[in-house]
């Protein structure tokens, strides 16, 4: 990525409301929605996206009317606002260890008549879900295996026969088996374009031969779901794969152009803000940690400073220190003046939308309206 490529990073700044604030560019936002949906169309493949990213039920039904089949979410709670929001089919992509932990999930999914997939990566996870499951019966529920495929965070071993004993489990407790999901996010460490292919193919022997362990034991219906956006932008879409899972895609980040994946003009979220002092060592603007967040980029990706910020002719300043309420821009021979807007990219959309109410979507005609970040603090 070459910051100095001043034709990447300009474009318009319009001064028509208070600062600091997340602005959604509208026509990158569909143009991004549109080819992960063409993708994944192209391939015959399910597109579920993961709507931790943007957190809007407005941008999840732009997705949806594209085509995507459903979405993920993080946690019940998210679940619960795009279940209010209108989305009726949703998959919650993290361990149930407590029944009480999705009791009201379930309720609404039922209330609402939506469809459910869980996962689970161990026996306590099964016994969990079914309990919760035995209080909204009427729930149209199902139980997908999570696999680590080299995350090591959450997921059955590919090599262990966990995934045979949880789908037995499942079975006998009346609950449908949804197949196996994982998700590759190491790919955000491989670095480049070329090794997140790689994690691609290794994620997909991982899954393929998990699958025929599963179809040898009987669970001959048995679909793969994979899930990151380094993966999906970077790989073509394996004929095994069901299911395809990335959420940072629909309005993307700089860590996404530090991988090779996209480039500073496709990004469609950054971040508004006017620089409020100006000395010999900083020029300071009104975005700290609150706003910007603290996140150097998914995974440990680790970048220098905390995004790049840009001027209306695209000159750019590196954010290299924030505290609560004020971002740290250097400079050296263009000197930022006191009351100028700045544009700044982020490394990581996902972390900065959490830290907001709403966002403003601006359309090329210089026209905005706001939206709610509709699951922003649903941490639960």
């Amino acid at each position: 990525m070459d910051i100095n490529d001043t034709q990447q990073w300009q474009r318009p700044l319009i001064d028509d409301r208070l600062t600091p604030y997340i602005e959604v560019d509208a026509e990158r936002l569909e143009q991004n929605l549109q080819h992960m949906q063409r993708k994944a169309s192209a391939a015959g493949v399910a597109l579920r996206p993961h709507i931790k990213t943007h957190k809007s039920v407005w941008i999840a039904q732009r997705q949806l009317e594209y085509g995507a089949q459903g979405v993920t979410v993080s946690k019940p709670s998210e679940g619960i606002s795009f279940i209010q929001g209108g989305v009726r089919d949703l998959l919650l992509a993290y361990p149930v260890v407590q029944p009480q932990s999705v009791a009201e999930l379930l309720r609404l999914a039922v209330l609402h008549q939506a469809k459910l997939t869980l996962i689970a990566d161990r026996l306590q996870g099964v016994a969990a879900i079914a309990d919760a499951w035995q209080q909204q019966p009427d729930c149209e529920l199902a139980v997908a295996i999570k696999v680590d495929v080299g995350l090591h965070r959450i997921g059955v071993s590919p090599d262990s026969d966990d995934a045979v004993l949880i789908a037995q489990a499942l079975r006998d407790r009346g609950v449908r088996f949804a197949g196996l999901v994982s998700h590759a996010g190491h790919a955000y460490g491989a670095g480049n374009a070329a090794a997140i292919v790689d994690v691609a193919r290794q994620e997909t022997v991982l899954m393929q031969q998990l699958q025929a362990k599963l179809q040898a034991a009987g669970f001959t219906d048995c679909p793969l779901s994979v899930g990151s956006t380094p993966t999906a932008l970077a790989a073509e879409v394996a004929p095994c794969i069901s299911e395809i899972r990335p959420g940072n895609y629909a309005v993307l980040d700089l860590t996404a152009c530090r991988l090779g994946l996209s480039y500073v003009d496709q990004l469609a979220m950054s971040v508004i803000t006017r620089v409020v002092a100006v000395n010999e060592h900083f020029a300071i603007v009104d975005a700290g940690s609150k706003m910007l967040s603290s996140d150097k980029g998914p995974h440990g990706t680790n970048a220098s400073g905390f995004g790049v910020a840009a001027d209306e002719a695209g000159h750019t300043y590196e954010v290299t220190k924030l505290s609560e309420e004020h971002g740290f821009l250097l400079y050296q021979d263009r000197r930022p003046e006191v009351g100028m807007l700045l544009r700044i990219f982020p490394n990581h959309s996902c972390a900065v939308m959490a830290q907001s109410d709403g966002f403003v979507l601006r359309r090329a005609s210089g026209h905005s309206e706001e939206h709610a970040v509709s699951a922003r603090g649903n941490f639960i």
